[in-house]
């Protein structure tokens, strides 16, 4: 009778890199050159990364479901804070 074989490792990568992109959009969103040309990428690719990771625990590919909450959660308010943060340098001045 043959051995049962291991059910594959779960792939956890997109969680993890959309954990790390949202840290790393949450730290230079608040500085205003950086957060244009850092931290909007960063925050937009954690958003996806955590879409995608979303998916995988959803098919039981993945288990870590926090990284990829987290991520997605960081990445969407660096996204909000890089907008106030260019509306407050790249205003109209109206005076």
């Amino acid at each position: 009778m043959p051995e049962p074989q291991a059910p594959p490792p779960p792939r956890n990568g997109m969680g993890l890199a959309a954990l790390i992109l949202g840290i790393t959009a949450c730290v230079f969103s608040f500085i205003p050159f950086l957060s244009e040309f850092l931290a909007a990428p960063a925050a937009v690719g954690a958003v996806a990364a955590a879409f995608i990771s979303w998916d995988r625990i959803e098919h039981g590919k993945a288990t870590n479901r926090a990284d990829t909450i987290a991520g997605g959660i960081l990445g969407a308010l660096a996204l909000s804070v890089i907008v106030l943060v260019y509306l407050a340098t790249h205003g109209s001045n109206s005076g």
